[in-house]
């Protein structure tokens, strides 16, 4: 029995294994916090600028440009990470391996970096580590349900998000671990389509605007539904 625990236990840690190296490799790439937040104030000083002067509007202005600033430059990575198709034979050998593992994480960072923007440009604080761990996992939700078509989250548990936000600390990087897993796996068919030369540029870069764009929007508008509640007055 204790052999069967055992082997059990190592299994679920090997299953974990491409959601832990993926983690790992995008915390690396992330931008530091400081410059996430003066990202975050252009885009609301900008908004500002425009003419927008009640704050909520404000947050929506600011909000829609930084989806549409890193969907552009998830759409870059993913049509420069094409690029060695270009190259007969073993272009093409780099661009399904190399390519598929270049592209994912640069996905995830510009896309968790998103999330981070959009957090501090809806109030809240991301120097607090917690702040930060929950716009990660909000991020990797909203990336592997807009590639996958699927919810991740049951809906009723999820509660436009804000069940994810009750997570304790332990409970997300969990789950962050396990979506991470699921995206890793996810990502490996996209490299027979980035293999073909030409095609494969033009459709990684317009799929990941597209699909960048879908994870801007859960974002903002599990970001909007937690600053309401957060601001109702309590009784």
């Amino acid at each position: 029995m204790a052999a069967r625990k055992k082997h059990t236990r190592s299994g679920a840690v090997e299953e974990r294994e491409p959601g832990r190296r993926l983690l790992t490799a995008v915390e690396r790439l992330l931008d530091v916090t400081e410059n996430l937040i003066a990202k975050g104030d252009a885009f609301l000083e900008e908004a500002r600028a425009q003419g927008h002067a009640d704050l909520c509007d404000q947050r929506e202005v600011a909000a829609a440009q930084a989806v549409n600033h890193f969907s552009n430059l998830t759409a870059i990575s993913g049509g420069a990470s094409a690029l060695p198709a270009l190259l007969p034979g073993m272009g093409s050998l780099l661009a399904m391996t190399g390519g598929t593992l270049a592209d994912m994480g640069l996905m995830l960072k510009f896309e968790v970096e998103m999330a981070m923007v959009l957090s501090h440009v809806y109030g809240f604080d991301l120097r607090e580590p917690a702040e930060r761990q929950l716009a990660f996992l909000l991020a990797s939700v909203g990336t592997y349900e807009a590639r996958s078509g699927e919810s991740f989250l049951a809906d009723a548990a999820r509660a436009e998000g804000v069940a994810i936000w009750n997570y304790a600390p332990r409970q997300i990087s969990k789950t962050l671990v396990k979506v991470l897993t699921k995206i890793a796996l996810l990502q490996t068919w996209k490299g027979f389509v980035r293999a073909l030369p030409l095609v494969g540029i033009a459709v990684n870069a317009s799929m990941n605007k597209v699909l960048t764009r879908r994870v801007g929007e859960r974002c903002r508008d599990d970001l909007r539904t937690r600053r309401g509640l957060e601001d109702q007055p309590t009784a």
